[in-house]
Formats: C-alpha cells, structure tokens, sequence
C-alpha cells in the first residue's frame, strides 16, 4: 500500500482541453476553439518533449504562449496580440475531470499523501488546482520545469518527485494518465498507475503499470480494498 502519491496535473487531475471554453470567445465558434485547443495542447507535450531531449528548457509560461501562437496559425486564426496574451494567461481556467474531486476526497480519507509533480510553473499548478477545486486535497506542489529545468519523462523528474516524496521509493506511487510518463516512472523503479481515461491501447514494450484503471476513482476504489 503506498504512503505517497505523486500526482501529473494536466491530462490527469485537470482536462487542458477545456481551455477551449476560454478561446471560444475570441473565435465566435465551439468547433474552432477546440480545434485551437486540440493542437495547442500537441504542440505544447510535442514541445516539451524535444527540448528535453536537446537538453533545452523555455520556461513556462513563455512556451505556453509559444505553442498558442503556433496552434492559432496551424488552424489558420488570427488574433491580435493582446488577444493572445489574455487567453494564454486564463490557461488557469481548467475543470477538473468529472470524477477527481471525489477521488481525491478518498484519498485523503485513506490516509495518504497527495503531491503533485508537474512541469507548468509552480503558480501555474497553483491557479489551475484553485480553479478546479483540487488545490484543497493537496499537500504539495512541485514544478520540476522549475525545479529540475526538464520535462516529463526526463528521469531528472523522477529523480525530484523520488527526492519530495519523503518516503521510501516502495511506498511512492506515480499517478499519469499519459502511459509515456508512466513509462518513465517503471523505467526509474517506481510504482505506477496509469489512469487510461483515453482508453487507448498499451504500447506492447515490455512495460506495464503497477495499477490501470478508467479514471481516478476506481484507482481509489482499488486502493482503499488494498487496506
């Protein structure tokens, strides 16, 4: 039974496909604004991933605005300057999937400790956990774009999320719902649960989550009969 768990936030806790319902005003169109969504949040993890691989880091939220600028221009949009910063500073306004509040209130409940290790500005994690409601059931929170100056799944990440954890590696469990990050936590010897809310297919690699379950709280479910 783990002690601690180390939460990602965006695509996890929180649906970052839901900033459409802050671009939808600047675009007069539902459709448009999830198409801009839709590849602002591509860009945004095709991003991460290749600056860390180049040993790179562009702090968010400069890389946020970066890859807003790009989706606007792959779905042909134009907006005007002020257009663009105001959105890219509303990216807090993010819901928390339907069933996390909940999740997390079980969680809790158990006993354990819930921190999240994410690589948006700590202030960003801070605003959007506020925002969604999920801010309350945390413990910490840790930027390892900050921190670490590397993206998910730099094993510099896991590295800070073992080092925060406070607890023996056996009682930590890493919580995605992204199965390239929770590659990453096996490959660092970590428990892991993979919250396949996409339902997509595992990548037959030879790598496998501790825990797979269809949202948050059927991993709390599962939990909590662990006991």
């Amino acid at each position: 039974m783990p002690k601690v768990l180390l939460f990602d936030t965006w695509g996890t806790l929180v649906d970052h496909y839901s900033i459409a319902d802050v671009i939808e005003p600047y675009v007069y169109e539902s459709h448009t604004a999830q198409d801009i969504a839709q590849s602002w949040t591509f860009q945004k993890k095709y991003a991460m991933f290749y600056l860390t691989l180049a040993d790179t880091f562009i702090p968010h939220p400069g890389l946020n605005e970066a890859c807003l600028r790009w989706a606007l221009d792959f779905n042909n949009v134009q907006l005007d300057d002020s257009a663009i910063k105001d959105i890219n500073a509303q990216y807090h306004k993010l819901r928390a999937y339907p069933e996390v509040l909940e999740a997390l209130k079980s969680l809790k409940a158990q006993g354990l400790i819930l921190k999240i290790v994410a690589n948006p500005s700590k202030q960003m994690i801070e605003d959007h956990s506020k925002f969604a409601g999920t801010y309350e059931y945390l413990d910490e929170i840790v930027s390892n774009g900050e921190e670490a100056r590397a993206f998910k799944p730099s094993p510099k990440v896991y590295e800070l999320g073992m080092a925060r954890a406070g607890c023996d590696k056996d009682d930590i469990l890493w919580v995605t719902s992204h199965y390239w990050e929770a590659v990453g936590a096996v490959r660092q010897g970590l428990r892991v649960a993979w919250v396949n809310r996409a339902r997509q297919p595992m990548l037959q690699i030879g790598v496998e989550p501790t825990y797979t379950t269809r949202h948050l709280l059927e991993l709390a479910n599962l939990l909590a009969a662990e006991k």
